[in-house]
């Protein structure tokens, strides 16, 4: 009995453990939770990169989010490195007698365990899934996994108080304090430090894909036809107060007297996988919408009368990989609009307005605030007081004052969208319509008669004039 409780000690000295090995630990785990810490940082960052948005710029991570990202990682580089030090501390035997050390053998098994055993298996499945996750979630990642990842945290390091109190008896309780003070100091430093210029590269690439503010729309149901993104892309954004520029999609600036030419030979390369080109705008919503319509003009003697506006996406899961977007016509009326010396041959179609005589005529004054017959209407209501004037006999004129911006036309056109929609669906449109777009080779001329019925009478016909 004498030999095997010598055999089997299960007595940890730390008088026999030299000060050296101590300090030696100490640092091995320091230097190993920093290292750990700055491959989660790294890894972070690569896969940020990795999931650019439809613009090419880099996933912007708010301050607040980054820092709690950073105290995650920290903690577990923590425990780890505290982990590392446990380990080396207690991998030699302390004597000729302790080689089958039951305690010291149990002390290294949990903390290869609970430690890169289990973080072997949370960063196959939890991190990898949490930082795929974030790219789709936003800041609703963070809600919704903060808890389970504060939860992990203390799991993990209440396996090192099992530790400390299985080796230590003597003021227990202080020491476990001391060590919780200092561990929840040393994780708020190393969260501090930043692995990576994060800043400086983000602004490199957001220098060279610049962010455009476009408008925003309450109008969404012309995003349900995602196929536009195959269309061509033309930006155009402020340079200066008086200038506004018209850029490609590698922002390379564009003359305007040079835009048939684009989109001439974007036609060229892509009509035999897309047929016909229709052009994509991306504006920064404060631009005069004098600027906006002379660009369609342009468009329009080229016989592209379809445009598409892109109008931001609120929803923060897709925001990063598309804008929604706004379908229009353009209207024959900009070619007197403004005036040209030298005129195109006329588009198709330019006489229309001309040659039917309509009724009635509302005319909808837009700038900063909405007026119809001198009256200010309010944006909410405005859908209202258009549908009394959309019918097959009344056609709506927008009138453009000198201040009236991208975005107020932008309003506008959507309270007449969803005015034009809402009378529509008295009879049934968007259900007639999404059977059509459904069995877009199963042509059934029934409902094709049908639908086209309704468009012809509740129509959306604009004019527009400058004051």
């Amino acid at each position: 009995m004498n030999f095997n409780h010598l055999f089997y000690d299960s007595h940890v000295n730390f008088n026999s453990i030299s000060k050296k090995r101590i300090v030696l630990s100490i640092f091995l785990g320091l230097v190993s939770a920093v290292l750990i810490y700055s491959f989660f940082y790294v890894l972070r960052e690569t896969d940020r990169m990795m999931f650019l948005d439809f613009e090419y710029r880099p996933i912007v991570i708010p301050e607040t989010e980054r820092q709690l990202y950073n105290l995650f990682f920290a903690a577990i580089s923590m425990i780890l490195g505290n982990s590392i030090t446990i380990s080396f501390l207690f991998s030699r035997p302390q004597n000729a007698f302790s080689r089958r050390n039951i305690k010291r053998t149990r002390i290294l098994n949990d903390q290869a365990f609970l430690g890169f055993n289990f973080i072997h298996w949370f960063a196959k499945v939890w991190f990898l899934f949490g930082i795929f996750a974030s790219q789709f979630m936003g800041t609703k990642f963070i809600t919704t996994f903060i808890l389970p990842s504060i939860l992990l945290i203390i799991v993990l390091y209440l396996d090192l108080w099992k530790t400390l109190i299985t080796v230590i008896k003597k003021n227990r309780w202080k020491i476990q304090c001391v060590h919780l003070i200092v561990f929840l100091i040393l994780t708020f430093i190393l969260s501090r430090v930043d692995v990576i210029d994060y800043k400086s590269m983000d602004e490199s690439i957001l220098d060279s894909n610049p962010t455009i503010d476009v408008p925003s729309s309450f109008y969404l149901n012309d995003n349900k036809r995602k196929y536009y993104y195959d269309n061509l892309v033309l930006k155009m954004e402020l340079v200066s107060e008086n200038d506004v520029g018209v850029f490609n999609e590698a922002n390379e600036r564009i003359e305007w007297n040079a835009l048939s030419m684009l989109v001439l030979d974007y036609n060229n390369e892509q009509s035999y996988q897309h047929g016909r080109t229709w052009v994509r705008l991306r504006a920064n919503k404060s631009i005069p919408i004098k600027y906006i319509k002379e660009l369609e003009l342009i468009l329009l003697e080229m016989n592209l009368w379809r445009l598409f506006y892109e109008v931001s996406n609120n929803d923060e899961s897709t925001a990063s990989y598309y804008n929604n977007q706004l379908e229009t016509r353009i209207s024959p009326s900009l070619q007197e609009a403004f005036p040209r010396i030298v005129k195109p041959p006329k588009v198709p179609g330019w006489d229309f307005y001309k040659e039917q005589k309509f009724q009635d005529t509302l005319s909808v004054h837009i700038s900063e605030s909405i007026e119809i017959d001198n009256r200010e209407v309010p944006l909410n209501m405005l859908p209202r007081n258009l549908k009394t004037h959309i019918n097959q006999t009344s056609i709506i004129e927008y009138i453009y004052a000198d201040d009236a911006t991208y975005q107020d036309y932008i309003n506008v056109l959507s309270a007449h969208k969803t005015a034009v929609w809402e009378l529509r669906a008295t009879e049934n449109f968007d259900k007639l319509d999404e059977m059509i777009r459904r069995n877009q080779f199963s042509r059934d001329e029934k409902l094709y008669e049908e639908r086209n019925r309704i468009l012809e009478m509740y129509p959306f016909r604009i004019t527009e004039r400058f004051e």
